[in-house]
């Protein structure tokens, strides 16, 4: 009798132990010598308390405030001591109460293998040392960072454990029921289980699918800033090109001056040749910005391509407030979609009007182009039905968020009207 008395309390002592330290450590807390104190300190405190309320109340009473006196203090010192967040504590804890009925399983086999009730917390004391040592070791690294997530995922994670601590409290401490051979009862946990792994299913499903779509997002933006940039170091190397080709025009002129007086004919084609030469390096002035310039020459020869007219009214310093690269990639999509709009349009509505103009530190773009058919709105921004379109929109919304800036999508009498601000 004085040996299972001693083994009960080592059993509870080492169940305490056990609780507090893998529920530290699950959530993250260094394996070191000061955290070892502070939690074996915390311990003693908790313990003190426990052994209060049992020699108050009674050791039966106190198990039925064990969530109370040990559990919820646990939560709440992990939240004010190592500054974790309430729901990331209580997942913990609930978390190494679950883990704590691989022993009190182990326990009652060995007991109705046995029939001897110190056989019984002996297997529970070395269950329970064992497991935290393979816990502590292979499996907090991982738990911790499970844990650090978003608290939807949180509540998904801790939902099983809430479940299974409410129903062994229910079931065992507060009452019989578990042992009462009510089917309803016994089947309640499998039936926990199933809701709790489809609700798994559901939403990593869905967070699958959104991680997929993030990255494909991803990937496209990075073409897409690859394809700019490079469209806008061929418009530089153009820049070059043309430097050349006008410091070397006094030397054409002269050919050209000999050409006539020989051969006329192959003057002309060496005429023709210059102008080529020259068509390929046009590049038009419409701000202090050379990169802006460098885009707006890519579009206006664009539209001029498909029989469609930019109208551009730019007013900005060389010195853009926010990363040229950024409003580049907006503004190449913003014309872009205008071009996609305008070539569904009438011919006598071919015709799309920008205006970027920067004032206190702020650069305003407004593109106006006329519609045929309305799109779609969802959440105020132009949603696409059509496979592979839509991209664009998203690219517009993703960098002016990006740049912590403004848009606003509007159709007037079908004329599709984009502002943005940043």
């Amino acid at each position: 009798m004085m040996l299972v008395q001693i083994l009960s309390g080592i059993h509870n002592l080492t169940t305490m132990l056990y609780g507090i330290y893998i529920s530290a450590f699950f959530l993250g807390v260094k394996q070191n010598r000061r955290n070892i104190g502070t939690l074996f300190l915390f311990s003693c405190g908790e313990g003190l308390l426990y052994l209060i309320v049992s020699f108050l109340y009674g050791s039966l009473f106190a198990k039925e405030l064990y969530p109370f006196v040990i559990h919820l203090p646990l939560a709440i010192f992990l939240v004010l001591y190592y500054h974790y967040p309430l729901i990331s504590s209580l997942t913990s804890v609930l978390s190494a109460y679950l883990s704590c009925q691989i022993s009190t399983w182990i326990g009652l086999f060995v007991l109705d293998l046995t029939r001897q009730e110190w056989c019984y917390y002996l297997a529970r004391i070395i269950t329970t040392v064992l497991v935290f040592v393979i816990l502590s070791r292979f499996v907090c690294r991982t738990t911790a960072a499970i844990f650090a997530k978003d608290k939807r995922e949180l509540c998904i994670i801790g939902f099983l454990p809430l479940i299974y601590y409410v129903f062994d409290y229910a079931t065992t401490k507060f009452s019989s029921l578990l042992y009462s051979g009510n089917k309803a009862v016994v089947e309640f946990m499998g039936f926990a289980f199933c809701i709790a792994y489809l609700i798994f299913l559901f939403v990593y499903f869905k967070e699958f699918e959104q991680k997929q779509e993030i990255r494909q997002y991803s990937d496209l933006m990075e073409i897409q800033l690859m394809s700019i940039q490079k469209e806008i170091d061929q418009v530089r190397s153009s820049r070059q090109e043309l430097s050349i080709l006008r410091h070397d025009m006094r030397h054409h002129l002269n050919m050209i001056q000999t050409l006539l007086q020989n051969d006329p004919e192959q003057a002309q084609k060496y005429i023709q040749e210059i102008n080529d030469a020259y068509d390929d390096t046009v590049i038009t002035t419409y701000s202090k910005n050379d990169t802006l310039n460098s885009v707006l020459s890519i579009y206006q020869t664009r539209f001029m391509e498909k029989n469609l007219r930019l109208e551009c009214r730019v007013r900005t310093q060389a010195e853009l407030p926010c990363p040229d690269i950024a409003i580049c990639t907006i503004l190449s999509n913003a014309l872009e979609n205008a071009i996609h709009a305008l070539e569904q349009a009438p011919e006598d509505n071919g015709w799309a009007r920008l205006t970027i103009t920067q004032k206190n530190h702020q650069l305003l773009l407004e593109i106006e182009n006329p519609v045929d058919q309305i799109p779609r709105f969802v959440d105020g921004i132009p949603a696409s039905s059509r496979k592979g379109h839509g991209i664009g929109v998203k690219s517009i919304v993703y960098y002016v968020e990006q740049l912590h800036g403004q848009y606003h999508f509007s159709v007037s009498d079908h004329m599709f009207i984009l502002r943005i601000i940043v």
